[in-house]
């Protein structure tokens, strides 16, 4: 079946031989997911600062869209967890308005790079950062709930860092009651329980079932949905274009709306990021799970398909999430059928059980935030990582500590260019240069004659190497240079070698390579080297350099 480009190819259209026999499975998987996904979309919306609808919006819309247009067989987008703090601050500093207008430019920004086909460039990411943001993200929502399991009463404004999250909760814990934080409690021994018992089984939902039934028979005085988020009708709101106003008045000149336009779009690129990462990551893990393969560009391309729409109507930006996609393969999901179902259910829950959803305790919720918090944080891997070596025992706490105290931007930014940086001067470091034994010569080298070896890549990172050669013996008039064992050389090396062979002509010497592999040999005609040798020199072997260098010598 064609498609609409050479390169995109979702997995909805890469089904083959589906039948009436696989949409049970499917079916099943997707109703699971969907009362899984529910409250953790009103829970994460409300940690964001946000209504209950966003959140709900983002796992219908996105949802249906992720599965529809997206590259992973088994992937499930929605709210995640990842965003809480980008969109906590972004509620706080734009409002849902500029958090929208947010959404929609990062959608726009996902699909250019799914037209570039960056979609593996993304993967680049360290692991050690990935695991510093997301235990710094973990901690950052724990930090939002530990209030509603106190009963705390809600800052006037969501807080837009972590330390004015717990600077509110210091405050105003005189305040806390004991009833919140039983009823988050047994939340927590709920869904713990729940899940060690099944898999398959919807522990969150099941939890808050059970607790908010008895909130009500017994008549509990504590906050609820309904109480918290009177606006909470069950319906979706009406699409719209968002942020017209700020970009009218910044087009116009007005020096407030062009400030702000600015930051939203920073946050929208945070979002971007973050979303693509975030996405990509879990359809990783669903190959693993489900024994398929994605395509990372089409999987972009429907995140961004998937953060326009949910735009449209306000909802919170959403991503693939791998709590949900896992859910969805241990649950028995065989396509992309299933996704489209657990959107489906989410909106018949938006539609039809609106007035129950409106008396969930927020204690509640946030005991199953608690929880998510927990599996979310990768605990388990930081000793791993810590004993695994220098680089990474360093770039895992400064990607946390950055998440939680400054940006998940500066930690995504800071932790790969430093990750890069290690990169640089490990391969460096790696990379020797060493004189051939005459042992190894399968000529006799003559009097006047050097013969080097460089061992690794030869670029940036290693081009000083040479230094040390430019001023050579003094009776040298050839240097011979053996790269067999160098796969590439870059613009920098190039340059460095130039300036040796400078050195050697102006003493009347002349500096030859050999054994070149296909690849250094195209690069050095490339940069002109061809010209600076003997004609036919970029073809010799060791041997066929030392007879050259025999020959030059007796000039």
């Amino acid at each position: 079946m064609k498609t609409w480009f050479n390169w995109y190819r979702p997995a909805f259209l890469r089904l083959r031989g589906y039948t009436f026999a696989d949409l049970g499975p499917d079916a099943g998987a997707g109703i699971i997911v969907g009362v899984v996904a529910l409250p953790l979309c009103i829970g994460l919306a409300i940690a964001c600062g946000a209504t209950p609808q966003q959140g709900l919006c983002a796992g219908i819309i996105g949802g249906f869209l992720v599965s529809l247009f997206g590259g992973s067989r088994y992937q499930v987008g929605g709210p995640a967890g990842a965003f809480v703090g980008l969109c906590s601050a972004g509620m706080a500093q734009f409002g849902p308005e500029g958090l929208a207008l947010a959404s929609l430019i990062a959608g726009f920004l996902i699909l250019g790079l799914a037209f570039a086909r960056l979609g593996n460039a993304i993967s680049f990411i360290p692991v050690p950062v990935v695991i510093g943001f997301t235990t710094g993200i973990a901690v950052i929502i724990a930090s939002t709930q530990i209030g509603p399991a106190l009963g705390l009463p809600p800052p006037s404004r969501p807080p837009e860092h972590f330390h004015q999250t717990l600077r509110h909760i210091i405050t105003h814990l005189q305040d806390a009651h004991w009833i919140p934080l039983l009823v988050c409690a047994a939340t927590i021994v709920m869904v713990i329980v729940g899940r060690r018992w099944s898999a398959k089984f919807p522990a969150a939902l099941a939890a808050l079932v059970v607790v908010t039934a008895a909130s009500v028979v017994f008549k509990l005085d504590i906050a609820t949905v309904g109480s918290s988020f009177t606006a909470f009708d069950g319906g979706l709101p009406a699409p719209h274009l968002p942020g017209t106003g700020i970009v009218r008045d910044a087009l116009q000149g007005d020096d407030a709306s062009i400030i702000r336009l600015k930051g939203i779009v920073n946050l929208a690129i945070a979002i971007a990021i973050l979303g693509s990462i975030e996405s990509l990551l879990s359809a990783v893990v669903a190959d693993g799970l489900g024994n398929d393969r994605h395509d990372s560009n089409s999987e972009l391309l429907g995140q961004g398909l998937a953060n326009i729409a949910t735009a449209l109507f306000a909802g919170l930006p959403c991503t693939g999430v791998i709590a949900r996609t896992s859910t969805n393969i241990r649950a028995g999901a065989r396509s992309p059928v299933a996704g489209v179902i657990h959107a489906l259910v989410l909106l018949a829950s938006l539609l039809f059980l609106a007035p129950l959803v409106s008396l969930i305790p927020l204690a509640a919720l946030a005991g199953i935030l608690f929880t998510v918090c927990w599996y979310m944080a990768e605990l388990r891997h930081w000793p791993h990582i810590l004993h695994g070596g220098r680089s990474d025992a360093f770039l895992l706490p400064l990607a946390f500590g950055l998440t939680v105290f400054v940006d998940l931007t500066w930690a995504i930014s800071i932790g790969s260019l430093l990750a890069m940086l290690f990169f640089v001067k490990r391969i460096s470091e790696a990379t020797q240069l060493a004189e051939i034994p005459r042992d190894e010569h399968s000529v006799e080298p003559p009097k006047g004659c050097l013969v080097y070896e460089i061992r690794g890549p030869f670029f940036f990172g290693s081009a000083t190497l040479l230094r040390d050669l430019e001023g050579g013996e003094a009776d040298a008039k050839v240097l011979i240079l053996r790269l067999a064992q160098v796969p590439f050389i870059d613009a920098t090396a190039a340059f460095s070698l130039r300036e040796l062979f400078s050195s050697y002509a102006q003493r009347g010497g002349q500096v030859l390579t050999c054994d070149l592999l296909p690849k250094v040999r195209e690069d050095l005609e490339r940069f002109g080297f061809a010209k600076l040798m003997p004609e036919g020199a970029l073809h010799d072997d060791l041997g066929s350099s030392l007879r050259r260098a025999q020959t030059l010598i007796l000039k």
